[in-house]
């Protein structure tokens, strides 16, 4: 899923999109093109370098996959593991963290999605 996430990115993805593109492809779900369309305003951190929005991707990905409760679960798991490598969920911080790597970012998130999945099934 890394790959192919920063794949999307590269092709001019934002990073919310990125992730959900991935994740249709790995995992075989459809998400409607009208999803890709909303997460046009959700990126550089809401455009205001607040909450990461590839982590906005992560969650919708959860939510599209799994029932509400599997889904919180995987959200607080997906966040505690973000939050001990980067200390932060803000795009702004992330990108000082990085020096404007967003791709780091994304592949990141792209490897912890898919380990909580995996772990899951």
């Amino acid at each position: 899923m890394e790959k192919l996430a920063v794949e999307f990115f590269n092709e001019g993805f934002n990073c919310s999109q990125s992730i959900l593109k991935a994740a249709e492809i790995i995992y075989n779900i459809k998400i409607p093109e009208a999803s890709f369309n909303m997460c046009k305003g959700v990126g550089a951190g809401f455009g205001t370098g607040n909450f990461c929005c590839a982590l906005v991707g992560a969650i919708m990905v959860f939510g599209l996959m799994f029932d509400e409760a599997d889904m919180k679960y995987m959200r607080i798991k997906l966040l505690d593991l973000f939050l001990q490598k980067y200390g932060s969920t803000q795009c702004a911080i992330l990108m000082k963290k990085t020096n404007d790597d967003c791709e780091q970012v994304i592949r990141d998130i792209a490897r912890i999605v898919q380990g909580i999945i995996e772990d899951y099934d």
